[in-house]
Order: structure tokens, then C-alpha cells, then sequence
């Protein structure tokens, strides 16, 4: 496997615990910026759903086979799963914690992709990484 497909299929793992843990804030979040959390967790597991489905397809473009199940995505994943119901707050300080996390990771499939030139690979970690730290300013600006 090549170093581009190991950072691409830790990147789908994480994301995919990611993406779980979207889902589950969206559902859970209450108190009186439900409506500003409720909404933007729900676009950021909709931009994820995305991401992991073009990660996945490179990893297949590139030869590999992306990660098929939840269980070895969870496996795989330096991201905790959720498990309980958490405050607005801890919600945020999690979403920005792994969202820091997942652009590490963006970052060392850029680096690999870079160095074995798979250009396709890194017009699209640019473009998620690009709208990972919008996204990322955007939701650490509410723990001010």
C-alpha cells in the first residue's frame, strides 16, 4: 500500500467516526443556540459525507480498498466514538478538537500525495483542508 493510501484510509476512518459524532450533536444538542449548533452540525456532517465518499474513491483510484465497515472505521480511528450526551459547549470543544485532528491528517496525505506526485489527491485534500478551516474559525468563534 502505498503512504498516500495508509494517510487517505486513516483519514476515512477518522472521518467516518467524525461524521457519527455529527450526526449525534445534531440530535442531541439543546439550550439556546440550538438552533445555531443544530444547524451548523448538521452541515458539517453533510460536507463529511462528501469528503469521506471522495477519499474512499481515491483510495480505489490509487489501488487500495477503502474501509468497509464501521467497525474497522472505528477500529482504525484516532478519534473517539460518542457515547453519551454531552453539553453545547463540550460538543464544540470536541468539534474543534477533531477537526484540528482531521486536518493533521489532511496534512500528512498532502505530504505523502505531494511527494508520490498524485496530483488528483491533492487538489482534493487542498480543497477539503481549504474548507475545513473556514469551517473550523467559523465554530471555535462560538467558544469565545
Amino acid at each position: 500500500m502505498t503512504r498516500t493510501n495508509q494517510t487517505l484510509t486513516q483519514l476515512q476512518a477518522d472521518a467516518t467516526v467524525y461524521y457519527q459524532k455529527l450526526r449525534a450533536y445534531h440530535w442531541t444538542v439543546t439550550g439556546e443556540r440550538f438552533y445555531q449548533l443544530h444547524k451548523a452540525f448538521e452541515e458539517a456532517y453533510e460536507r463529511w459525507a462528501g469528503h469521506i465518499d471522495d477519499v474512499a474513491e481515491r483510495i480505489v483510484m490509487g489501488g487500495g480498498a477503502p474501509l468497509l465497515s464501521l467497525a474497522a472505521a472505528v477500529s482504525a480511528s484516532t478519534l473517539k466514538e460518542e457515547t453519551g450526551v454531552q453539553s453545547p459547549k463540550a460538543m464544540v470543544q470536541s468539534v474543534v478538537a477533531d477537526t484540528r485532528r482531521l486536518l493533521e491528517t489532511v496534512g500528512e496525505a498532502l505530504e505523502a500525495a505531494e511527494g508520490e506526485g498524485q496530483r488528483g489527491v491533492v487538489n482534493l485534500l487542498d480543497s477539503i483542508r481549504d474548507e475545513e478551516e473556514k469551517a473550523l474559525w467559523m465554530l471555535s468563534a462560538t467558544l469565545q
